[in-house]
This record gives C-alpha cells, structure tokens and sequence, in this order.
C-alpha cells in the first residue's frame, strides 16, 4: 500500500513539474513590459470664459517635448491630459520618432466629470489600457490650494475677483474663505469656478480604485506639500513632490527636472536640486526692465510610506501639549494669507513640544518622511494684490495648518485623515 501511495505522489509530482515547466515557458518576459507611464494631467484652470494658466500648461509642455528631444527619445511612455477650453479635453500620448517630437491622441473628452472620482477613474483607466507599466508616476498642472476642501471656500471663489477690480485697490484685507486671484502663482483645479476644482480625496480614491499606485505624484501648483495632503495620498503614491508655498505661473523647470522625473528609478534629489537652483536664479523684471526681484521658491520630496510612524509621535505630542498663544507669532508661515493656513510643521512642533526625547523623536521621523527639501532665503506671494516675499529662517520641507485660525481650516482639517489619525 505505501508502495502504491509513493508511486501515486511521484505521478502528481511528475505531472506537476510538466505544467510548471510548460507555465515557465509561455511566460511574459519582463524584460519587454514597458517600465513606466508617466501621466501629465492638466484641467482646466480658468472657468467658462477665462483660459486660467492654459498657456503656461502649454508652455510646460512644449519645456517637457524639448527635454524629451534634449535625451533623443525616452525610457518609458508620456501621456497627456489636456484640456484645451472648460468643456473639451483629450488624452494624447507623445512621442519620438526620427528625431521628431509625435501627438498620437487616444481619446477625446467633453465635459468636466474628470474633476470627480468617478470621471478621474475613467481617465486613470483608459491611461492602463492603452500604456500599461510595471510603474506609473502622475504630473498635474494647475493650480492648489493644500489640503482644504473646496465646498470650505466661502462662495469659492467668485467674491475673490472682486479683490481685483478698481474698487478694491489699496484694500489688502480679504476675508477669510474668499479664494485670492492668482495672477502670477499658481493655486489644484481652478480658481476661477468651483465647477473645475478638485478635492484631494477624489484623486485619492480614484487611484487606489484604478490600482495604479503612483511612484510618485508631483503637483506644479501652489501649496501641495503639507502633511495633511501626504495622508490623504498614502495609499496612492510613494512620493509626493510639491511646494509648500506658492508655485510661480510659469511652474516647474521641466527641461532641467526631466532626466530626473523620467528615470525608471525618479532621482528625487536631483529634481528638488535641480528646482532650487533654476528659482535661485529666475527673475521677474518690472519698472521698464531697470529692477527686478528673485522669488524663489520651494520643493520637498515627501515618501508617504513613512507617514505612520510620524503620525504616531504626532498624537503623543498631541495628547500633552498645546500651542501657546504668546508663541503663535514665533512659528515660522509659509503662506501669504492674511489669516494664514499652512505653517511649517518642524517650527510648529520645535514651539508646541517641550519634552526634549518627544521633540527627538518627532525629528526622526519627519527626516524619514522629508527625504529631500529645498528652499530660497525668501519665497514670494501674490495672493492679494501686493505681491510680496515671505522670508525664509525655518524649512522643514512639509506644512501643518493645526494652528490656522483661518476659517477654512477651522472647518476642514477635522474631516482630514491626519486630523483624526493624531487627535
């Protein structure tokens, strides 16, 4: 009988390494899977009548096609979503070919349901179908504005083109939830009509529903990289590259940054290396070209991979300590408000907490969490309708808005996933 069991076994272990090996051989190479699709996703940012940053998207387009021919060609695949007016949009893929910069477009859109999760999905979908990756890595253009929720913005944002008008010059205050026009910086969706801003967690949830973890998420928009936004994309991206502070019109460098955001493996401090240098430099030149002034600017590399641990020191500082109003005024602002939202979070805690191995350990974390940052000495605001420059003594690389008595905040940041994670 054991006899009988043994041959029976070294049959099924027979037939067993036929199939395997079968199996083995009808495999995919890996090696012939295309290793990244970099997705450039840029709605429209103006409304029904106003083109928004539409010809500085193009702009960036034309400085990403000039990198590409810059490298003769590209690695992986580079996919386009553009929309050219607030009802019309089209997913192209570009190419290289015989020295020449191609458009191969996909699909044509009509409509806004992109900024839903349910019309971002779509697009994150027929992106799959047609350039499937081992990797992808998503770029969007356009304007930010943090963490905050849209439906927070008091009449968002028509009571801001107000602040514009003739009657309004030489009145800086502005109130609270009242959307600042962006004449110069950038600030995700649209300023200019609530019917094409987004909300983080419908990007969030799309992806994680489309399956396509991104290797990593760059916002080209003004006040991206806070923590509270990290933790609504945890499950979304590895890396989150994004300003803490405003982002100019013109947006990112893409001919300097692209050898570095198109690499299989993305060279994250080159790109921030690389950013910080260019706006070390920029100038904007007034007065018939005779003055100038150099607005700087900000880039951190965020892993949100690491965000838990950060999170879980947060909540014991949380569970001890509070701000002291007398040292309001001391944390370090990032944001040119008037009733400000975003502060950066390491002055925010190096003020808050008072026990010295608590602050160690919240150090330790942040630098697992801020892998790379750059900042000017100054960064530059024209939220309102003198511009100005923020100096710069404190960076940590990622903002905080737990102190903003700004009512936005006040409103939104206990809906956050951060919030009620360390609270």
């Amino acid at each position: 009988m054991k006899h009988r069991i043994f041959l029976f076994l070294f049959a099924c272990v027979s037939m067993l390494s036929l199939v395997l090996t079968s199996c083995s051989d009808d495999s995919v190479d890996v090696n012939t899977i295309n290793k990244q699709t970099i997705l450039i996703f840029m709605p429209w940012s103006g409304s029904q009548s106003g083109v928004g940053l539409y010809n500085e998207l193009k702009e960036n387009l034309d400085s990403i096609e000039s990198a590409i021919v810059d490298e003769k060609g590209m690695n992986g695949r580079v996919l386009v979503f553009l929309s050219k007016s607030s009802q019309s949009s089209s997913l192209y893929e570009i190419t290289y070919e015989n020295g020449q910069i191609e458009h191969h477009t996909i699909k044509e859109y009509t409509g806004n349901e992109y900024d839903t999760t349910q019309g971002m999905l779509q697009i994150l979908n027929d992106v799959k179908a047609n350039a499937y990756a081992l990797n992808y890595a998503m770029i969007i253009g356009g304007h930010g504005s943090g963490w905050t929720f849209k439906e927070d913005w008091n009449n968002y944002p028509f009571n801001a083109k107000a602040y514009g008008s003739a009657a309004a010059k030489g009145n800086k205050a502005v109130a609270d939830g009242v959307l600042p026009i962006y004449s110069q910086t950038r600030f995700f969706g649209s300023v200019s009509d609530m019917n094409y801003a987004f909300n983080i967690t419908d990007l969030a949830d799309a992806i994680q529903q489309a399956g396509m973890k991104m290797q990593y998420i760059l916002f080209d928009d003004c006040y991206m990289a806070n923590v509270e936004t990290a933790y609504m994309l945890k499950d979304a991206t590895n890396y989150l590259i994004a300003s803490t502070s405003e982002v100019m019109a013109m947006g990112m460098p893409y001919r300097e940054l692209w050898s570095n955001l198109a690499k299989s493996t993305p060279g994250y401090e080159g790109i921030i290396n690389s950013f910080h240098s260019f706006y070390s430099n920029y100038r904007i030149y007034y007065g018939n070209n005779t003055k100038y002034i150099i607005p700087g600017g900000a880039l951190s590399a965020i892993d949100c991979r690491n965000l838990e641990q950060l999170a879980t020191v947060m909540k014991e500082i949380n569970s001890h300590y509070t701000l002291a109003d007398s040292l309001r005024d001391s944390v370090q602002v990032l944001d040119g408000f008037n009733n400000h939202l975003f502060y950066d979070m390491g002055s925010y805690v190096d003020h808050v907490c008072q026990n010295a191995n608590l602050k160690s350990d919240f150090h330790s974390a942040l630098d697992n969490v801020v892998k790379y940052k750059q900042a000017t000495d100054s960064v530059f605001t024209n939220i309102y309708y003198s511009a100005y420059s923020i100096p710069v003594k404190t960076f940590s690389g990622i903002t905080i808005s737990d102190m903003s008595l700004n009512s936005v905040a006040v409103k939104g940041r206990e809906k956050t996933a951060w919030w009620r994670r360390t609270h």
